[in-house]
């Protein structure tokens, strides 16, 4: 790095920030930068984004874009939506997915979606599928589902399952639920919940309840919860109230 190696003063500002010193992390990251290096452009405007200075942040994201770096038009395309500019961000969008970009792909298939266009939503993500970004098969399963196409929803979701995307597990394992095979649902959910997915936590303890399993029930809200799961959390409330509720029953 003392050589001006920019790509040796990206990587020690990625450890620098990585060790909780971003005062370090900056520096090197700076020189980098002026040295004309796009991901250290885009590791500052992350600092500067955690640091809530959005207007700091854009500029890196601009000066890496202008380099042609997909992810710094991806960045740029997210703080556009944040902003309320949906037109802004598929303008950036569109320019990283011409850089044959899978990320930017399916947030303009998001972006479609959302806008209720399931014709184009389903283009962009198919581009981002192709790709292998598993993302974009985990939607395009949903958007098979909520058509009424199943064998098509399942196919995609295998797809993505297979590239251990838990949202297509949990997916699968709602689909099996709705069939009725439940030792299927908890398989997939199990798969999900093992990489860690707090969404498959809570699903595996909604079927513990329901088989009458208070206390796996129990086990699996509490693992979701501790990651964050609201839904867990009520889902616990709810059981030790029903638990109180029967000691004062009994009482």
């Amino acid at each position: 790095a003392t050589l001006g190696d920019p790509e040796a003063m990206t990587n020690l500002g990625a450890l620098a920030y990585q060790a909780g010193d971003e005062d370090a992390a900056r520096v090197w990251l700076e020189q980098a930068a002026n040295l004309g290096n796009p991901d250290a452009m885009i590791k500052l405007g992350v600092l500067a984004q955690e640091a809530g200075d959005m207007d700091v942040a854009r500029a890196w994201y601009e000066q890496a874009a202008k380099l042609d770096h997909a992810d710094a038009m991806n960045q740029l395309g997210l703080l556009a939506k944040d902003a309320g500019d949906l037109d802004a961000a598929r303008v950036w969008w569109e320019k990283a997915a011409n850089l044959d970009d899978p990320q930017a792909m399916f947030n303009l298939g998001v972006l479609a979606d959302d806008a209720g266009d399931l014709d184009a939503a389903r283009v962009w993500l198919e581009q981002a599928a192709k790709l292998g970004d598993s993302k974009a098969m985990t939607n395009l399963g949903v958007l098979a589902k909520d058509a009424g196409d199943l064998d098509a929803a399942r196919v995609w979701l295998e797809q993505a399952a297979n590239l251990d995307d838990p949202g297509a597990m949990n997916n699968l394992g709602r689909l099996a639920y709705e069939a009725g095979d439940l030792d299927a649902a908890r398989a997939w959910c199990e798969q999900a919940a093992a990489l860690g997915d707090a969404t498959a936590m809570h699903n595996l303890g909604m079927l513990a309840e329901e088989a009458g399993d208070l206390d796996a029930a129990r086990a699996w809200y509490e693992q979701a919860a501790v990651l964050g799961d609201e839904d867990a959390t009520s889902a616990l409330a709810e059981l030790d109230s029903s638990a109180r509720g029967e000691k004062s029953d009994a009482g």
